[in-house]
């Protein structure tokens, strides 16, 4: 199955459009980040890549979590972009739902309403308690 040349376009375009978003939460989260943990394992004998990952990372995790869910969901929702960039033979589920949407309300856009707001709070409970997990072993629990 070829992959259209339009949906490169609207790869491109969404990347574009979500990446000041996720940059944002990133940055924040960096400031907060202490260098001197980082120095730390670099004298302890880590390398410069040994102490990205296992110090930076883990410090970064949360945020882009946060950045690579809001970039999901802004592109989701995004009916624009999608739009104009969209060829005629690309069919997204945004310009679906819209073109499903302009003639009348269906069942079958009832459902995907109803899937995509049953996908989100699971994947919110599932956050929530992966952040719980995190917290617990940030203040010494387990």
């Amino acid at each position: 199955m070829p992959w259209p040349f339009s949906l490169g376009a609207i790869i491109i375009a969404h990347i574009s459009f979500s990446f000041p978003f996720v940059a944002v939460i990133v940055r924040a989260r960096l400031a907060s980040f202490n260098r001197e943990l980082e120095e730390a394992a670099k004298d302890l004998g880590a390398s410069e890549w040994r102490a990205f990952i296992d110090v930076l990372v883990p410090h970064m995790k949360p945020a882009l979590i946060a950045g690579a869910l809001l970039a999901f969901t802004l592109s989701l929702d995004d009916f624009v972009i999608t739009f104009f960039t969209a060829g005629p033979d690309t069919v997204t589920f945004p310009v679906k739902v819209y073109s499903m949407v302009r003639f009348s309300v269906t069942p079958e856009v009832n459902a995907a309403s109803t899937l995509l707001i049953v996908v989100t709070v699971l994947l919110t409970a599932i956050g929530l308690k992966m952040q719980g997990k995190d917290v617990g072993k940030m203040e010494g629990g387990q």
